[in-house]
């Protein structure tokens, strides 16, 4: 769709006092000037639902509600604007009646004819403004939703969030249109968010051309058990043996079967994609014959050769098969995990349609920042599928990854990759979002609104935003949304959840936060930007005791630990519910906790009640111990060469602080081995009889305990003795009692590993360690 630019918009259909000559009046002084017409069939009340409905029925059925919901809506916000009563009718103006008619769909046709665009997924409309009449329609009642929609966006009005809070409707006496007669289509074929109201994404047209690209392949049984209990060989080859949870791609046979799965799936119920995208995981077949059709591009966010060509070559083979009995359907695929790389080989078939999904690489940073050691990559890869696709979805993530509370703006990411993004032929916007809108607001308004013009300039879309929706506390929101954005975009760590918090967000950022917010609430001077910024002071409010428990847990100060991680929660709980309408603070059916409770009690929640524990039964012995030395052991030869015991000089080491430092941020975001840490901890003297142990709050993987160069096994609640802990983000304490020495410097050497492939980028220590004793 061609844009002016938006300031010019507002110009252009600005409506001043008076009325020029040649404008169409739809409202003049408050008064109607105007009448809706659409068909009575339009308005009707939504059918009963039937399982027999075929999709496309289902679909014109919703479509059609769709376009009733944007005609009461057109008729809403006319007389929010204005102050008017605007009517709603089925047939035009009787003679003598001098409203003017606004014809909506098969009105419209009628009388203007069809539109002189179109586009896949029939979403080419029309917007008529002449004496006679206004006419809006489209090649569907999807379409014909867009015009009723375009009309209201060229007179100013937006919805930047969901629910009453985030509607920005001008006010004005008279409202006018210039004359007008435009055939118009959507930037993109698609444009998707995931959690949001109906009317959010109607009146943001979203929606479009549809496509199923989810993790689907196996699940839906393409493959018969009998046909893979018969034929072995189709069954992927995984830890060296054949499992039916995967397919075996280098098989054609296994490809033929699963084409005519799908042909027997659309004989009976027809539908316009389908998707091949495999199930969710990182483990697929590993037989030569699989092997053999790797060119060998090496993928250097899995670690591993790229398997995307032997993938392609068996969805072409699917696709072949396929649309010669149904030309127009469309197969969605992710690019994903180990086949995310385009394929060097394969050419894709016409109705392959990839959905790059760079799950494992950074979320910080953009893809212009050549620092940043994976974010640049998703560029390569985009240019890489649009030479070998005819239509190219992208799945941003727009959440940082398993923490999706802290605000993150998204604003520097978006502005850059966006227009690159669109250069590169990407005609699906399909991005995975979570109810979050408090933490991402601006990034989500770019994008929808890109989406739908994608040659928009990012700095006007933010300048409209905030001016619209912050108004008099504009400037305030801006400083604070940025600070956060500079925060994500200028530090150099990249990993994923709350692990690099530390370095990214310290106390002194985190005042200079709540300054900017303060100005913010302080410059309100309406009741919608006092509602606005407060959900903004809301969330930081969260942050800052998302951020005071990550700071107390560091500094061993646990005496409100376990409370404040509890109010953490309920607040978490309660927020999501005032905020329900807007879709933020994560409130989902799958989560009771919210989304951002649940991460929260998988990643940090253990640690906080643990040090709870310790405060309340124990006593602490030593201080946060923080400074260590560490290197990796990359041979596996640490052990014998004395990097345990005390007399080795490790003063050639390096150091970090397990509390600030990822192992993304060291450079070891790739290395899946073991790392040694030592450090020195002073014990004082021990009453006769006691305990002491060695509590390490958090790792990635496994850790091994040495005191004083001395090996101390990890007993679980069983009392069984393992030689190391292994447990992804949970406490452990070592019982060390024989081992330390009161009154002197103990050496502690821990060594711990990343042992799975995750994207969040750690490994290790992820926390403080100390040392406790029994009271």
């Amino acid at each position: 769709m061609k844009l002016k630019s938006l300031s010019a918009i507002f110009l252009l259909f600005a409506i001043g006092p008076a009325i020029r000559a040649a404008e169409v009046v739809l409202v003049k002084e408050g008064v109607a000037a105007s009448v809706l017409v659409v068909g009575a069939e339009v308005m009707a009340p939504n059918k009963k639902k039937s399982r027999s409905a075929s999709l496309s029925e289902r679909e014109a059925e919703t479509q059609r509600q769709r376009l009733r919901e944007s005609v009461l809506d057109l008729a809403r916000v006319l007389g929010k604007m204005s102050g008017a009563e605007i009517e709603i009718v089925h047939a035009a103006p009787a003679a003598g009646d001098r409203r003017l008619p606004v014809f909506i769909g098969a009105p419209a046709e009628k009388k203007f004819g069809v539109p002189g665009t179109k586009m896949r997924g029939k979403q080419g409309y029309r917007v008529v403004a002449a004496p006679s009449g206004v006419g809006l329609l489209g090649e569907s009642d999807l379409a014909t939703s867009y015009a009723i929609y375009e009309v209201l966006d060229r007179l100013g009005c937006r919805w930047y969030l969901p629910g009453e809070m985030g509607e920005v409707i001008p006010q004005k006496k008279t409202v006018t249109l210039p004359p007008m007669d435009e055939s118009l289509t959507p930037g993109t074929l698609s444009r998707g968010i995931w959690y949001a109201d109906d009317a959010y994404r109607r009146r943001n047209r979203m929606g479009g051309l549809l496509l199923s690209a989810a993790h689907a392949l196996e699940i839906n049984n393409y493959i018969t058990k009998e046909q893979f209990a018969a034929h072995p060989e189709w069954q992927a080859l995984v830890g060296g043996k054949r499992v039916t949870s995967r397919i075996c791609w280098a098989s054609e046979e296994a490809a033929a079967a699963v084409a005519e799965g799908i042909l027997r799936s659309l004989d009976a119920r027809p539908v316009p994609t389908i998707s091949l995208s495999p199930e969710d995981g990182t483990k697929f077949c590993e037989c030569e014959a699989c092997k053999a059709l790797d060119p060998g591009d090496w993928d250097p966010t899995m670690r591993t050769v790229s398997i995307t060509d032997r993938y392609i070559r068996f969805c072409n083979l699917i696709a072949e098969r396929v649309t010669k009995k149904y030309p127009e359907v469309l197969f969605g695929f992710l690019a994903y995990v180990q086949y995310t790389r385009p394929p060097t080989r394969e050419t894709l078939h016409p109705n392959l349609v990839p959905q790059i999904a760079p799950i494992t690489h950074c979320r910080a940073h953009t893809m212009l920042q050549k620092d940043c050691p994976s974010r640049p990559i998703i560029r390569s890869i985009v240019e890489g599928w649009r030479r070998r696709a005819k239509h190219l979805s992208y799945y941003n993530y727009m959440f940082h990854i398993a923490e999706v509370a802290v605000p993150y703006p998204m604003i520097r990411q978006m502005s850059e990759e966006l227009p690159i993004l669109y250069e590169n032929g990407v005609d699906l916007w399909q991005p995975e979002t979570m109810a979050n809108f408090e933490s991402v607001l601006p990034g989500f308004w770019l994008t929808i609104r890109m989406a739908w013009f994608p040659k928009a300039k990012p700095d006007e879309v933010l300048d409209e935003f905030f001016a619209n929706f912050y108004s008099a506390a504009a400037a305030a929101m801006r400083k604070y949304w940025m600070l956060f954005d500079d925060a994500w975009t200028s530090v150099p760590e990249h990993a994923g959840c709350g692990f690099g918090y530390g370095k990214r967000f310290p106390p002194e950022f985190m005042k200079r936060a709540r300054a900017a917010m303060d100005d913010a609430l302080a410059a309100c001077r309406t009741d919608p930007e006092k509602q606005r910024v407060t959900m903004q002071d809301e969330s930081l409010k969260q942050f800052e005791l998302f951020m005071k428990l990550r700071e107390d847990l560091f500094g061993a100060k646990f005496a409100t630990i376990g409370a404040d991680a509890a109010r953490y929660l309920e607040r978490q709980k309660a927020l999501s519910e005032q905020y329900a309408a807007q879709y933020a603070f994560g409130k989902a059916k799958w989560a009771p906790e919210t989304i951002a409770g649940r991460y929260f009690k998988s990643f940090f929640l253990q640690a906080y009640d643990d040090a709870a524990r310790i405060a309340k039964d124990f006593e602490m012995i030593s201080p946060s111990l923080r400074a260590w030395r560490f290197a990796v052991d990359k041979e596996k030869k640490g052990e014998s060469l004395g990097w345990h015991t005390p007399e080795f000089d490790d003063t050639a080491w390096k150091t970090t602080d397990p509390c600030l430092d990822t192992w993304f941020s060291l450079g070891l975001d790739s290395y899946y081995g073991a790392m040694f840490y030592r450090s020195v901890v002073k014990a004082p003297a021990i009453p006769a009889g006691k305990k002491v142990f060695l509590w390490i709050s958090s790792t990635d993987g496994e850790a091994k305990v040495f005191v004083n160069g001395r090996h101390l096994p990890w007993v679980n609640e069983k009392g069984e003795k393992k030689e190391a802990f292994s447990g992804f983000c949970t406490p452990a304490s070592f019982d060390i009692t024989d081992a330390i020495q009161p009154d002197a410097g103990n050496q502690i050497t821990i060594v711990g590993t990343h042992a799975f492939i995750n994207e969040l980028g750690t490994g290790g220590l992820i926390g403080p360690v100390l040392v406790y004793r029994e009271k």
